[in-house]
Protein backbone atom coordinates (compact mmCIF):
# COMPACT_ATOMS: atom_id res chain seq x y z
CA UNK A 1 0.00 0.00 0.00
CA UNK A 2 1.50 3.48 -1.13
CA UNK A 3 1.25 5.96 1.37
CA UNK A 4 -1.48 9.24 0.61
CA UNK A 5 0.43 12.36 -0.92
CA UNK A 6 -2.01 14.42 0.87
CA UNK A 7 -3.25 16.16 -2.51
CA UNK A 8 -3.15 20.00 -1.95
CA UNK A 9 -6.74 20.41 -3.16
CA UNK A 10 -8.13 18.54 -0.62
CA UNK A 11 -6.34 19.86 2.29
CA UNK A 12 -8.31 21.93 5.24
CA UNK A 13 -5.62 23.67 7.47
CA UNK A 14 -7.00 23.14 11.17
CA UNK A 15 -4.23 25.26 12.81
CA UNK A 16 -0.42 26.30 12.84
CA UNK A 17 2.03 24.66 15.34
CA UNK A 18 5.83 24.89 15.98
CA UNK A 19 8.72 22.75 17.03
CA UNK A 20 9.10 23.67 20.62
CA UNK A 21 12.48 22.04 20.01
CA UNK A 22 13.61 24.09 16.97
CA UNK A 23 11.04 26.29 16.83
CA UNK A 24 10.49 25.77 12.80
CA UNK A 25 7.14 26.07 11.88
CA UNK A 26 4.72 23.85 10.68
CA UNK A 27 0.51 22.99 9.71
CA UNK A 28 -1.90 20.71 10.91
CA UNK A 29 -4.27 19.70 8.40
CA UNK A 30 -6.91 17.54 7.33
CA UNK A 31 -6.70 15.26 4.71
CA UNK A 32 -9.85 15.19 2.54
CA UNK A 33 -8.06 11.88 0.91
CA UNK A 34 -7.03 9.47 3.50
CA UNK A 35 -9.29 11.01 6.62
CA UNK A 36 -6.23 11.69 8.57
CA UNK A 37 -5.04 14.79 10.42
CA UNK A 38 -1.47 15.12 9.44
CA UNK A 39 1.49 17.70 10.19
CA UNK A 40 3.09 19.84 7.20
CA UNK A 41 5.52 19.82 6.01
CA UNK A 42 6.44 16.12 6.48
CA UNK A 43 10.43 16.15 6.87
CA UNK A 44 12.10 13.43 4.78
CA UNK A 45 13.76 10.27 6.61
CA UNK A 46 17.44 12.21 6.63
CA UNK A 47 15.84 16.04 7.96
CA UNK A 48 13.75 14.11 10.64
CA UNK A 49 16.51 12.92 12.41
CA UNK A 50 17.61 16.32 13.06
CA UNK A 51 14.39 16.51 15.05
CA UNK A 52 15.50 14.56 17.64
CA UNK A 53 18.71 15.94 19.75
CA UNK A 54 21.46 13.72 21.41
CA UNK A 55 19.22 13.68 24.65
CA UNK A 56 15.82 12.43 23.24
CA UNK A 57 16.38 8.80 23.77
CA UNK A 58 18.30 9.13 27.15
CA UNK A 59 21.68 7.70 27.72
CA UNK A 60 22.46 4.20 27.47
CA UNK A 61 23.26 3.53 31.21
CA UNK A 62 20.99 6.54 32.46
CA UNK A 63 17.00 7.07 33.28
CA UNK A 64 14.89 9.20 31.34
CA UNK A 65 12.65 10.35 34.03
CA UNK A 66 12.54 9.96 37.48
CA UNK A 67 12.54 6.38 39.43
CA UNK A 68 8.97 6.68 40.43
CA UNK A 69 8.06 6.78 36.80
CA UNK A 70 9.77 4.61 35.16
CA UNK A 71 8.34 2.42 38.38
CA UNK A 72 4.89 2.94 36.99
CA UNK A 73 5.37 2.27 33.86
CA UNK A 74 6.81 -1.25 34.59
CA UNK A 75 3.50 -1.80 36.18
CA UNK A 76 1.25 -1.27 33.33
CA UNK A 77 3.30 -2.34 30.97
CA UNK A 78 2.83 -5.75 33.35
CA UNK A 79 -1.13 -5.44 32.87
CA UNK A 80 -0.61 -4.74 29.14
CA UNK A 81 1.49 -7.82 28.78
CA UNK A 82 -1.41 -9.41 30.56
CA UNK A 83 -4.61 -7.94 28.53
CA UNK A 84 -2.65 -9.15 25.25
CA UNK A 85 -3.09 -12.77 26.90
CA UNK A 86 -6.39 -12.75 27.48
CA UNK A 87 -6.73 -12.59 23.34
CA UNK A 88 -3.38 -14.44 22.03
CA UNK A 89 -3.51 -17.71 20.03
CA UNK A 90 -0.56 -18.40 22.59
CA UNK A 91 2.11 -17.16 24.60
CA UNK A 92 4.89 -17.61 21.77
CA UNK A 93 6.32 -14.88 19.83
CA UNK A 94 6.16 -10.93 20.39
CA UNK A 95 7.67 -8.55 17.87
CA UNK A 96 7.72 -4.77 19.67
CA UNK A 97 8.11 -2.87 16.52
CA UNK A 98 9.70 0.71 17.80
CA UNK A 99 10.27 -0.68 21.38
CA UNK A 100 11.87 2.11 22.54
CA UNK A 101 13.63 2.09 26.02
CA UNK A 102 12.37 -1.91 25.55
CA UNK A 103 10.67 -1.45 29.03
CA UNK A 104 7.33 -3.25 27.92
CA UNK A 105 9.12 -5.85 25.66
CA UNK A 106 11.04 -6.64 29.22
CA UNK A 107 7.82 -7.25 30.65
CA UNK A 108 6.46 -9.55 27.67
CA UNK A 109 9.88 -11.15 28.13
CA UNK A 110 9.56 -12.16 32.34
CA UNK A 111 6.09 -13.17 31.47
CA UNK A 112 7.64 -16.21 29.39
CA UNK A 113 7.16 -14.64 26.05
CA UNK A 114 9.95 -14.79 22.84
CA UNK A 115 10.66 -11.64 22.33
CA UNK A 116 11.88 -9.38 19.54
CA UNK A 117 12.25 -5.80 19.21
CA UNK A 118 12.94 -2.86 16.29
CA UNK A 119 13.93 1.15 16.73
CA UNK A 120 14.81 3.02 13.61
CA UNK A 121 18.75 4.11 14.53
CA UNK A 122 21.34 2.84 16.18
CA UNK A 123 21.12 5.22 19.45
CA UNK A 124 17.65 4.47 19.60
CA UNK A 125 18.35 0.67 19.95
CA UNK A 126 21.09 1.75 22.23
CA UNK A 127 19.45 0.68 25.80
CA UNK A 128 17.44 -2.20 25.16
CA UNK A 129 20.36 -3.69 23.70
CA UNK A 130 23.10 -2.69 25.89
CA UNK A 131 21.39 -2.61 29.24
CA UNK A 132 18.66 -4.86 28.64
CA UNK A 133 20.02 -7.48 26.42
CA UNK A 134 17.17 -7.52 24.64
CA UNK A 135 17.43 -8.63 20.46
CA UNK A 136 16.43 -5.42 18.79
CA UNK A 137 16.86 -4.71 14.91
CA UNK A 138 17.19 -1.30 13.21
CA UNK A 139 15.16 -0.58 10.43
CA UNK A 140 11.43 -0.57 9.28
CA UNK A 141 9.05 -3.47 9.79
CA UNK A 142 8.70 -3.67 5.85
CA UNK A 143 12.86 -3.61 5.43
CA UNK A 144 13.38 -6.28 8.12
CA UNK A 145 10.99 -8.71 5.70
CA UNK A 146 9.68 -10.67 8.07
CA UNK A 147 8.33 -14.24 7.33
CA UNK A 148 4.03 -14.54 7.14
CA UNK A 149 2.82 -15.22 10.15
CA UNK A 150 5.61 -15.46 12.07
CA UNK A 151 3.97 -13.69 15.47
CA UNK A 152 1.08 -14.40 18.07
CA UNK A 153 1.20 -10.94 19.15
CA UNK A 154 2.74 -7.37 18.01
CA UNK A 155 2.43 -4.02 19.42
CA UNK A 156 2.80 -0.95 18.36
CA UNK A 157 3.24 1.66 21.37
CA UNK A 158 3.10 4.98 20.30
CA UNK A 159 4.75 4.52 17.03
CA UNK A 160 1.72 5.15 14.24
CA UNK A 161 1.81 8.64 15.43
CA UNK A 162 5.12 9.40 13.90
CA UNK A 163 4.40 7.74 10.38
CA UNK A 164 2.80 9.78 7.29
CA UNK A 165 0.51 7.28 6.70
CA UNK A 166 -0.44 4.45 9.11
CA UNK A 167 -2.08 2.19 6.92
CA UNK A 168 1.08 0.99 5.09
CA UNK A 169 2.94 -0.16 8.49
CA UNK A 170 -0.80 -1.89 9.34
CA UNK A 171 -0.50 -3.67 6.58
CA UNK A 172 2.45 -5.26 6.89
CA UNK A 173 1.62 -6.49 10.74
CA UNK A 174 -1.20 -8.10 9.26
CA UNK A 175 1.23 -9.81 7.25
CA UNK A 176 3.53 -10.71 9.86
CA UNK A 177 0.51 -11.72 12.80
CA UNK A 178 -0.69 -15.43 12.97
CA UNK A 179 -4.21 -15.82 12.25
CA UNK A 180 -6.31 -14.52 15.26
CA UNK A 181 -2.90 -13.06 16.35
CA UNK A 182 -3.31 -10.11 19.26
CA UNK A 183 -2.41 -6.77 18.17
CA UNK A 184 -1.85 -3.82 20.76
CA UNK A 185 -1.73 -0.20 19.79
CA UNK A 186 -1.48 2.68 21.83
CA UNK A 187 -1.56 6.40 20.28
CA UNK A 188 -2.28 10.12 21.38
CA UNK A 189 -6.18 10.69 20.89
CA UNK A 190 -6.50 13.58 18.57
CA UNK A 191 -10.11 13.57 18.89
CA UNK A 192 -10.28 13.75 22.76
CA UNK A 193 -10.65 16.58 25.14
CA UNK A 194 -7.23 18.24 25.77
CA UNK A 195 -6.42 18.19 22.22
CA UNK A 196 -9.30 20.36 21.13
CA UNK A 197 -8.82 22.97 24.00
CA UNK A 198 -5.24 22.78 23.72
CA UNK A 199 -4.59 22.90 20.05
CA UNK A 200 -1.10 23.81 19.12
CA UNK A 201 -0.28 23.87 23.01
CA UNK A 202 -1.41 20.35 23.65
CA UNK A 203 1.51 18.17 24.89
CA UNK A 204 0.78 14.99 22.56
CA UNK A 205 1.08 16.94 19.50
CA UNK A 206 4.56 16.92 19.20
CA UNK A 207 5.50 17.97 15.54
CA UNK A 208 7.34 17.23 13.52
CA UNK A 209 8.05 13.84 15.20
CA UNK A 210 3.96 13.44 14.83
CA UNK A 211 3.67 13.32 11.41
CA UNK A 212 -0.04 11.78 11.59
CA UNK A 213 -3.05 12.76 14.52
CA UNK A 214 -5.29 9.84 15.47
CA UNK A 215 -8.47 10.11 16.35
CA UNK A 216 -10.33 7.15 16.99
CA UNK A 217 -13.09 7.09 14.45
CA UNK A 218 -9.81 7.39 11.82
CA UNK A 219 -7.85 4.56 14.09
CA UNK A 220 -11.15 2.03 14.14
CA UNK A 221 -11.61 2.59 10.48
CA UNK A 222 -7.69 1.85 9.56
CA UNK A 223 -7.46 -1.04 11.94
CA UNK A 224 -10.29 -2.67 10.02
CA UNK A 225 -9.60 -2.01 6.87
CA UNK A 226 -6.07 -3.31 7.12
CA UNK A 227 -8.38 -6.31 8.91
CA UNK A 228 -8.30 -6.11 12.60
CA UNK A 229 -11.19 -6.74 14.61
CA UNK A 230 -11.60 -4.28 17.98
CA UNK A 231 -11.54 -6.50 21.30
CA UNK A 232 -11.62 -3.38 23.29
CA UNK A 233 -10.58 0.01 23.86
CA UNK A 234 -9.09 1.57 27.14
CA UNK A 235 -8.50 5.40 27.89
CA UNK A 236 -6.53 4.48 30.86
CA UNK A 237 -2.96 5.26 30.63
CA UNK A 238 -1.97 7.26 33.54
CA UNK A 239 1.91 7.19 32.50
CA UNK A 240 0.69 9.51 29.56
CA UNK A 241 -2.12 11.40 30.33
CA UNK A 242 -2.10 13.07 33.67
CA UNK A 243 1.13 14.48 32.76
CA UNK A 244 0.03 15.53 29.80
CA UNK A 245 -3.04 17.53 31.36
CA UNK A 246 -0.66 19.33 33.40
CA UNK A 247 2.13 19.99 30.49
CA UNK A 248 -0.84 20.29 28.39
CA UNK A 249 -2.18 23.29 31.12
CA UNK A 250 1.38 24.66 31.79
CA UNK A 251 1.95 25.40 27.81
CA UNK A 252 -1.79 27.07 27.94
CA UNK A 253 -0.14 29.79 30.38
CA UNK A 254 1.95 31.11 28.02
CA UNK A 255 5.25 29.31 29.46
CA UNK A 256 8.23 28.01 27.77
CA UNK A 257 6.56 24.74 26.06
CA UNK A 258 7.11 21.59 27.65
CA UNK A 259 9.57 23.28 30.19
CA UNK A 260 8.08 20.76 33.22
CA UNK A 261 8.97 17.92 30.93
CA UNK A 262 12.53 18.53 29.97
CA UNK A 263 13.17 19.69 34.10
CA UNK A 264 11.85 15.70 34.57
CA UNK A 265 13.70 14.18 32.17
CA UNK A 266 17.67 12.61 33.48
CA UNK A 267 20.85 14.73 33.29
CA UNK A 268 21.93 13.76 29.50
CA UNK A 269 18.64 13.46 28.55
CA UNK A 270 17.24 16.96 28.22
CA UNK A 271 15.88 18.16 25.12
CA UNK A 272 15.38 21.99 25.46
CA UNK A 273 18.19 24.12 23.66
CA UNK A 274 20.10 27.07 23.90
CA UNK A 275 19.79 29.63 26.90
CA UNK A 276 17.41 28.47 29.51
CA UNK A 277 14.55 30.33 30.52
CA UNK A 278 14.22 32.54 33.71
CA UNK A 279 14.66 31.72 36.62
CA UNK A 280 10.70 32.42 37.81
CA UNK A 281 9.34 30.41 34.53
CA UNK A 282 10.51 27.37 36.38
CA UNK A 283 9.93 28.61 39.83
CA UNK A 284 6.10 29.32 38.32
CA UNK A 285 5.80 25.50 36.57
CA UNK A 286 6.91 23.66 39.36
CA UNK A 287 4.79 26.29 41.90
CA UNK A 288 1.70 24.83 39.39
CA UNK A 289 3.04 21.59 38.90
CA UNK A 290 1.31 20.00 41.87
CA UNK A 291 -1.93 21.44 42.01
CA UNK A 292 -2.51 20.36 38.33
CA UNK A 293 -1.52 17.16 38.99
CA UNK A 294 -4.09 16.85 41.59
CA UNK A 295 -6.74 17.96 39.53
CA UNK A 296 -5.36 16.11 36.94
CA UNK A 297 -6.53 12.71 38.43
CA UNK A 298 -10.40 13.24 38.40
CA UNK A 299 -10.01 14.98 34.96
CA UNK A 300 -8.27 12.35 33.42
CA UNK A 301 -10.24 8.93 34.86
CA UNK A 302 -13.49 11.66 33.84
CA UNK A 303 -11.77 11.82 30.03
CA UNK A 304 -10.91 8.00 29.85
CA UNK A 305 -14.44 7.00 31.47
CA UNK A 306 -15.91 9.44 28.63
CA UNK A 307 -14.08 8.06 25.70
CA UNK A 308 -12.06 11.63 25.37
CA UNK A 309 -8.73 10.93 27.28
CA UNK A 310 -5.68 12.35 26.08
CA UNK A 311 -4.44 9.12 24.76
CA UNK A 312 -6.26 5.71 23.57
CA UNK A 313 -5.57 2.07 23.39
CA UNK A 314 -6.74 -0.52 21.49
CA UNK A 315 -6.40 -4.36 21.68
CA UNK A 316 -7.53 -5.76 18.50
CA UNK A 317 -6.90 -9.38 16.74
CA UNK A 318 -6.22 -10.44 13.25
CA UNK A 319 -9.06 -11.40 10.54
CA UNK A 320 -8.77 -12.67 7.49
CA UNK A 321 -9.62 -10.08 4.27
Amino acid sequence: MRACPHPADQRQVLFPAQDYITGHRFEVIQCGACGFAVTLPQPSGAEMATYYPAGYHGAAGGRRFPGPVEWLQEALYARRVRWVESVAPARGRVLDVGCGRGLLLREFQRAGWEVRGTEMSDGAARYPREVLKLPVEVGSLEALALPVGHFDALTLWHVLEHLPDPRVLLAEVHRVLKPGGAFLVGVPNFGGWEARLARAKWFHLDVPRHLTHLTRPALSRALAEAGFRAQGWSGFAPEYDAFSFVQSALNRCGLRHNLLYNFLRGQHAKVLPGTPPPAWQLAVTLLLAAPLGVLSLPATALAGWAQQAATMTVLATKTEH
